[in-house]
This record gives C-alpha cells, structure tokens and sequence, in this order.
C-alpha cells in the first residue's frame, strides 16, 4: 500500500503582549516608519520574561491542533519539533513536549534548522510515515526569542525583526490509493550552504569560544544575534526562486496551478520579490509578518493556522511553503492541502 502523509490540523499560539514599532522607538533609535519601510513589520509579539518558556507555548499550540484533529496525547507515535531557542541548552524542547502533553514514550526529537524549520520538519515527517515508522506525528515549531534581543540602539538591527510564537501541526499516514489519496505532502526540496553560518548567527554561548561564555562576552553583546541583512536578503531571494522553480519543475506543475504560497516571514520585501519573479498576483500569498514579525521556525505554521481560518486555505489546495534561514538552509514543501 502507497502511504501518504497528510496534514489533519493546524493550530498557533501567540502571547498576548503586543509590542509596536513605537514600543521599540522608546527604547531604541528607530521609528515606526523606518521599520515598516525596511521589513514590513507593523508589531510583534513577545512573553512576559518572568513566565513563557519555549515548551509551553509549543504546549498551547499542541493541545490545540490535537483538539482539532480529535487525537488524545497517546495517538501520537512521534514529537518532531523544530526550534532555536530551546528551554535548555539540552536537551530539546521535542522531549518537553513529550511529558507537558501526557504523550506516551514515543520518540521525540529536535531540528536545528532554525527559519527553514517547519519545511525541513515537513520532510523528516514525511520520511516516517513513508517508511511506516510512526503513522500519526506532532509537528511542533516554537520559539521564544524576546529574552536575547538587544533592545538598545546597538541591537536595533535585530531586535526590530523578531518576535515569539507557535505553530503545531497533526499529520498521520494515509492508503494514497483511497478516496482522499492525492491529498498531503506531495514532495520536498531542502538545501544548506555551511559558507554562510557566521553571516546569521548567535555565536555564544557555544563551545566554539574559550571558556564557552565570560562575562566580558556579556558586556560586549556578543551574546545577541547579529546578521550581515544585505547578503542575507540577496541569498534569500535566490535560495527560495531556485526551491520554487525546483520543486515546480520536477512536479510538471506551472505557477498558476497553485492556489496558496505560505513563504518563511522574515521580510516583505523579500516575499514579494519571490512573489513577482513567479508571476503570481498578491491574494495568491500569505502573509502576516507585519503582526508578528519573524518568529523563525514557526512562521509558517502560524500562516498556515490564519490562512485556514480565514479562509484563504481549503481542502484541495494546491500549497507551496517556502524558507530561508541561518546556516544557511533553505527549502520548500509542496502539498495538496
């Protein structure tokens, strides 16, 4: 029997502090205008710092998408969970997740691949359903990312871009040959380019620095991420055209066949620019980074959950998800929603 892996649910959670560009503009030299012009990004969202870990909002987002689904904890037979800001150091939030919800000793594991996380879950998903390892899998993306940001005029190139959220997906293995068969994951395209690690990156802690972290590295803010944005944007824009037209090509499919692109939201810009190259008219993407700004792995789950609420996403769809993210790695689904 050919199996295919289809999505049953989706569901986000967000935290309810808002932070807006003129939040941002009293703590920091910037302005509403300058940051809306530069990514699009209107506000963001972030935790109350004394209370949210990364697990718990990956908790509220589950428990959400396996209500949706109308699966217990114990129908799970895998965790994949996809962060860069885990609640530890180690182990990873795959393994949190497994004793908040009440899951049985199902294996739980973690991916690195910070933006492109969600597109790269997709694929690893899919590989065990198709190789009958697990049949019903939680995909969790979540990150808290607020605790890091350098909220001074020092940080303002990264601080303005990110916020916290998470997005969680049901996905359980189906007879391809039954009545719903064409619908799920249909392929995946994923890439990396290790030259561009140091290009976007939070070097400490990390073992790659004498004594791990100091104090000095404190003060100097060499604990806060920091990004080179010009030649990030400019492989962006080439590492997610190649995955579209990549993923097109092998499938016969032309642009106009489909119906909805869930793209990474790290900038506006850099959506539409992909959005024009493909010749596809606006209502034909979806995006949301200008209320939520860049929460990472889970942007696109978060897309995913809103689309479908709003009706921008329906049974049948023809979807195409793409990323682009620190180390690099890039990559892109397409499903038959």
């Amino acid at each position: 029997m050919e199996i295919r892996s289809q999505i049953r649910s989706v569901a986000h959670f967000v935290p309810e502090r808002r932070v807006t560009n003129s939040d941002l503009s009293s703590l920091m030299d910037t302005s509403d205008e300058w940051i809306t012009e530069r990514t699009g990004i209107k506000e963001r969202r972030f935790v109350d710092p004394e209370q949210t870990s990364t697990s718990e909002l990956g908790e509220r987002a589950a428990r959400e998408a396996l209500d949706k689904a109308g699966w217990r904890a114990d129908d799970v037979d895998l965790i994949v969970a996809a962060t860069l800001s885990p609640d530890y150091y180690f182990p990873g939030i795959g393994v949190m997740l497994q004793r908040r919800l009440g899951c049985r000793t199902v294996p739980a594991l973690d991916i690195r691949a910070q933006c492109s996380g969600l597109v790269y879950g997709l694929s690893v998903v899919d590989g065990f359903i198709k190789s009958r390892q697990a049949k019903k899998v939680l995909l969790v993306c979540a990150e808290v990312q607020s605790p890091v940001l350098d909220l001074t005029t020092r940080g303002r190139d990264m601080a303005v871009l990110f916020g916290d959220g998470a997005g969680a997906l049901t996905i359980e293995g189906i007879d391809a040959t039954g009545s719903e068969g064409e619908r799920g994951i249909i392929d995946s395209y994923l890439g990396s380019d290790g030259t561009g690690a140091d290009v976007l990156c939070m070097k400490l802690p990390g073992t790659a620095s004498p004594g791990f972290i100091s104090a000095q590295d404190v003060e100097e803010a060499k604990v806060h991420p920091h990004m080179d944005g010009k030649v990030v944007f400019k492989n962006a824009v080439t590492r997610l055209l190649e995955t579209a037209q990549a993923l097109l090509k092998r499938n016969k499919i032309d642009p106009s066949s489909i119906d909805l692109i869930i793209p990474h939201q790290a900038n506006l810009r850099i959506n539409e620019m992909v959005r024009s190259q493909l010749g596809l008219p606006p209502e034909k993407v979806f995006n949301n980074i200008q209320r939520y700004g860049n929460t990472t792995a889970a942007t696109i789950p978060i897309c995913m959950s809103e689309a479908f609420t709003e009706g921008r996403l329906s049974p049948g769809d023809l979807v195409l998800t793409l990323a682009f993210g620190a180390g690099f790695t890039w990559g892109g689904n397409l499903i038959r929603w």
